[in-house]
């Protein structure tokens, strides 16, 4: 584990031991103030079709934000 050996903090959350209620409070309230606008400045859908592409742009740091594969095109 090189992260930790290197003095990398891994934080996070553990969801999905929280309570039902819990979890679905947390979903309102990203919905309620999450700019909907920015996620869609910084995701994007492509088919299926374009992976193999698409991963060679993610391991050359081509990639910003996130991809979306839709796995009917």
């Amino acid at each position: 584990m090189p992260h930790i050996l290197r003095g990398v903090a891994l934080l996070g959350v553990d969801s999905v031991m929280a309570p039902q209620a819990r979890r679905d409070r947390a979903w309102a309230t990203l919905a309620a103030h999450l700019d909907k606008a920015h996620l869609d400045r910084i995701a994007r859908v492509e088919p299926m079709s374009e992976l193999p592409g698409l991963a060679a742009d993610i391991v050359a740091g081509r990639i910003r934000g996130r991809v979306v594969i839709d796995i009917a095109g």
